[in-house]
This record gives C-alpha cells, structure tokens and sequence, in this order.
C-alpha cells in the first residue's frame, strides 16, 4: 500500500509539471486542436497532454525499478504484465502519437489495437474464462484469443471515443483506475495496484488543466495509452481472482465509454452509415443539445460513471443473488438511457423511414395539394382563396393554418390534434418578401422533412408570380418544443423519399 502511495504522488507532481510543460511547449509551436466539424471547442487549444501523462505515470515506475528495493520486488514478479505493458501500451501511445500530428485513417488505428491485443494475449493474459451469476465458471477454450483482443480493441476504442469534452474522458479514467484499483488491493495485486495507482496520479496531474475551460487536451496518444492500460488491468485482475473480478465486473468499472461506443456502433449501423464515420451524436454531444452546459453534461456523465463503480465493487461479496440484482439494475439504466438521451428518434429521423400509415398520408396529401395548387394559380380574390384553402386543410387533417399577407392575417382551426408539428413559410412577390404561412399539422417526426415538401408547394401556389420558386426553399418546420430547426425538403411539390 506504501509503495502505491508513493507512486500516485510522484505521478501526480510529474503530471502536473509536465503537463504544463507540453502546454507551453505545444503554444510555441503551434501544435493546436483546431476547432471545427463534430469538434466542440471553439479556439485553438493545445493538444498533447498523453505526452505529459504517459511521462508521468513512467516517473514513479522508473523510480521503483532503479531503486532496486527488496520491499518493491513483488511489484515485479510478474514479468508477463509490464512486458504485455511496454509493448501493446507502447504501440498505443506511438499510434497515438502519429495521429496528433499527421492523422491516421481509422482503420489503420483498429489494426494497430489488434495488433496490441495480440500482444496481450501472446504474453499469457488473456480472458479464458468468466465467472457468471447461477451459472458459475464458463471457460472459453478457442475463443479465448477472440474475446480478449476484442476485450482491449474495445476498451482502448471506448476511452478514445468518449474523448470529446473537457475533462470526461481523464475523469472516467480516474474513477475507472481508482476502482480497479480498490479491487487489486482486495486480490493483493501489487503489481497492478502500483501501476493504476500511477495511472490515476498522471491522469489527475493532467486534469488539472484540462477541466472547463481547458487549456489542453489529452489527444489519442493519451487517450489510446490510457484506454489500453485499463483494459489490460482488467484481464489481469480477472486471471488473478475470477469470482471477484470477473469480466461482468471490468465491463461496469469502463461501462459509460462501453455504453457510449455499444450504441456508436449500432446508431450508425441503423443509420446506414459507416462505422468509422464522425459525427456528433455521442452521449455527450446528446446532454449538450438536451440544454446542459459542458460543465453540467460532465457532472452527469462522472456522476452516472461513479454509480456504475459503486455497483462493480458490490461484487465483491461474490454472491449470486447480488451479482443477478446488479445487472438488472444496469439493464433498466442502460434502457431509461436510450430513451432520454432520444435514441431511436434520433435513427427513426436518419432513416426517415415512414410507417404505411403516415406514408398513406403523405400519399393522399400529395395527391390533394396538386389540384389544390392549381385552383389557386386560377382564384383571384383573397375570398376565394382562404375558402379553398380552409377547405383543402379540414380534408388534408390540418389542425390550424395561418396566413399573414400584405397586412392582412387570417386563422382558421380545425379538429384538434396530439402535439402538431408547426411548418413555416415565407411568401414571396417576385424578390420581396410579402407574408408568412403557418401550419399546425399532427405528423410523426420522421415525416416531417416529406410533410414540409408539400407545405412549400402550398406557399409557392401563394405566392405571386415571378417568387413561388426563387424564395420556396427559405421555409422551415418547428419541432414540437416549438423551437424552429431547419429541415432538408426536396424540390418543390415532390416529396423526398
């Protein structure tokens, strides 16, 4: 326990002076993140900081091994752990490292992880059993080489992803490291208890300065060390005492990257895009839109992470019962998340697939607006005009529409309708702009992009001549919280598919 002690103070000292360090030597040199795409800051910050959290979790272990102290041995006697460290982990953070500087294709990265887990395996740890509730030891025989490189692919790709505010990702891996830690003094692990007790010092050290407002970041050579690192304990842990530390166990310490990078993948996978692709829908990015601050997001992301180190310890007692009453309890957390964070509206509104009663709908109002539209080329009065469209919107299912020209506003109501999307559009005398459409109209949020197609072909039919096309692409749709967002349409009186 001494020995820890003294490695998490001397990492967190180093951490601290390097990572200033790198920060002002990044500043000199110009090696910035730049803002920009799915990137949430918004200056140039300096990148870098695994640099100084790799070099401080080294200090104290470099300390140890020169020292040469027979109190410190059995920090040593397990060969296999720091070789499977020193190649796999530096592979990493060399990786990493590249792809601060030049970038790297994502591919290139997931062969360098796989070629690391190899690494693991190859040095003799490696997951060939688990330890399951009323189940007891499963052993894994062939699929072991598998699942642990899949294990540190993984891990060292969640730690990576969820990498995307300040301050998350190295406080996920302090609470992760801290906890992991906890169960290797339970085990009598020195080893890796010397190590994640260095692990967790650098990574303060760097958090420091890396909490909102950040002055640097940990970049992928910090945060694919890190996520390797972790990883690698956990295997580790799991060899030394299967019953306690099983891979059920691991797989809460890191479940908030785990989660974050699980539903990446399949988010992506039912969004028809490619896996490897950026975008912004990460757990984080999802707390941002919902109104949090980045401060609060982070909060609620560590805070919920602390909860699932709570639960990961309680295996600890080793009982069935507990261990089936935990993972119960995550399952009804994994699945009030999906729906808060807004899931599968948010697959439904990338797929736009539209169920057939909807796409009926669209169809009949498709069918409706064109006849619609050309009786309105031929009425002249203003009269005629609100009469045939207060007519067509009772048949189309329109709960209220509202027309505002040339000083003149005029409202109509109709049944009422659940939560109506509200669409907008401007109304155009040849370049100028003469009045505003607005209609109520109960459609699913995946519908609403094809519904906005046939609103425009309402709003070019009002218009004068000389502005129903120039000016039909500057309207937009309300989502139900009644804050406007612009919506992709497709050419005028053609709904996109």
């Amino acid at each position: 326990m001494r020995t820890s002690v003294v490695a998490f103070a001397i990492s967190l000292l180093v951490g601290m002076v390097l990572t200033r360090a790198v920060r002002d030597l990044a500043i000199k040199y110009g090696w910035y993140d730049q803002p920009g795409n799915r990137k949430i800051h918004v200056r140039p910050t300096p990148r870098l900081g695994g640099l100084a959290v790799v070099l401080g979790f080294l200090a104290p272990l470099a300390g140890l091994f020169l020292y040469n102290n027979p109190n410190y041995s059995s920090v040593f006697d397990d060969p296999t752990l720091w070789l499977a460290l020193a190649s796999g982990g530096g592979l990493m953070f060399l990786v990493g490292l590249v792809d601060d500087f030049r970038g790297l294709r994502p591919v290139v990265k997931l062969m360098a992880q796989i070629a690391a887990g190899g690494f693991v395996f190859a040095c003799g740890i490696q997951i060939d059993a688990v330890q399951l509730p009323f189940v007891g030891m499963l052993h894994l025989g062939y699929w072991a080489l598998p699942i642990t490189v899949f294990w540190m692919v993984l891990v060292t790709n969640a730690v990576n992803l969820i990498d995307g505010m300040d301050g998350l990702a190295g406080g996920v891996v302090v609470l992760g490291g801290g906890t992991l830690f906890l169960m290797s003094l339970f085990q009598g692990n020195a080893a890796a208890a010397v190590i994640l007790a260095a692990l967790v010092g650098a990574t303060l050290g760097f958090l420091v300065f890396n909490l909102n407002p950040a002055s640097i970041f940990l970049g992928d050579a910090g945060s694919l060390f890190l996520g390797f690192s972790l990883g690698l304990i956990a295997i580790h842990s799991n060899q030394k005492s299967s019953a306690f530390a099983s891979i059920l166990s691991a797989m809460l310490v890191l479940g908030l990257p785990i989660f974050d990078l699980t539903m990446t993948v399949i988010r992506r996978l039912l969004m028809r895009r490619p896996i490897f692709s950026a975008d912004q829908h990460h757990v984080h990015h999802l707390l941002l839109r919902s109104g949090l601050s980045q401060r609060q997001s982070v909060g609620v992301l560590l805070g919920t992470a602390a909860v699932l180190e709570l639960l990961a310890l309680s295996f600890v007692f080793q009982n069935d019962s507990i261990a089936a009453l935990v993972l119960a309890i995550v399952v009804v957390l994994i699945a009030f998340a999906v729906h808060k964070l807004g899931y599968r509206e948010l697959i439904y509104r990338a797929r736009v697939d539209i169920p057939p009663v909807w796409a009926n709908q669209l169809a009949a109002a498709v069918a409706q607006v064109q006849p619609l539209r050309s009786a309105l080329h031929r009425t002249s009065t203003p009269a005629d005009v609100w009469t045939l469209l207060t007519e067509s919107a009772a048949d189309l299912g329109i709960s209220r529409l509202i027309v505002e020209r040339a000083g003149l506003r005029q409202e109509w109501t109709g049944a009422e309708a659940d939560s109506p999307a509200i669409f907008r559009a401007d109304l155009w005398a040849g370049e100028e702009e003469n009045g505003k459409l607005e209609i109520h109209w109960a459609v699913p949020t995946t519908a609403e992009p094809a519904f906005q197609a046939v609103v425009l072909v309402i709003a070019e039919a009002l218009s004068a001549p000389g502005g129903r096309r120039a000016r039909s692409g500057s309207s937009r749709s309300e989502s139900r919280g009644g804050t406007p967002s612009p919506k992709e349409t497709g050419p005028v009186g053609e709904a996109p598919s």
